[in-house]
């Protein structure tokens, strides 16, 4: 998706909003990262770019294996744990306590389960923003990494 469709996004989380307005056009253009949107449903028929009702990215990840204090994430790996990243997950303020973040966390969890099958990675990462992202994720079975801020979902 474009990253310029992200424009005027606002979930009230400030480093996730100016990664929407700074940066969503240039991780699109140089690939580091691909987001994936959710839109207000509009029932008019309009050229106009539909509002985005939240959006989160996908990244290749790599974790090293020397920062993670122990546990399953470092058993049997190689020095760079393969992985992939959640990087960014917001719902805009008017679409806040519909659901939609666990939809988006949902679909942002199968994507990375279904090409786990056919490139190695070892696990989901995010790495929580705050206390209440902590605990969200906490919530769909995200396990901390420890020595981290991070925390994961296993694949493997």
């Amino acid at each position: 998706m474009p990253g310029e469709t992200l424009e005027g996004f606002s979930c009230g989380v400030p480093p996730i909003d100016a990664w929407a307005a700074e940066r969503a056009p240039s991780a699109a253009q140089y690939g580091t990262a691909v987001v994936y949107a959710s839109f207000v449903d509009d029932a008019t028929e309009s050229d106009a770019p539909q509002e985005v009702a939240g959006f989160y990215t996908l990244s290749a990840y790599s974790v090293e294996r020397s920062s993670v204090a122990g546990g399953w994430l470092r058993r049997n790996t190689p020095d760079r744990i393969p992985a992939i990243l959640i990087g960014m997950l917001g719902v805009s303020r008017q679409c806040q306590g519909e659901g939609l973040g666990w939809q988006l966390l949902q679909d942002a969890i199968m994507r990375p389960r279904r090409i786990s099958r056919q490139l190695g990675s070892r696990a989901i990462i995010v790495e929580p923003y705050d206390d209440s992202a902590r605990s969200f994720y906490e919530h769909f079975g995200f396990c901390p990494i420890p020595g981290s801020n991070s925390m994961y979902l296993r694949l493997a």
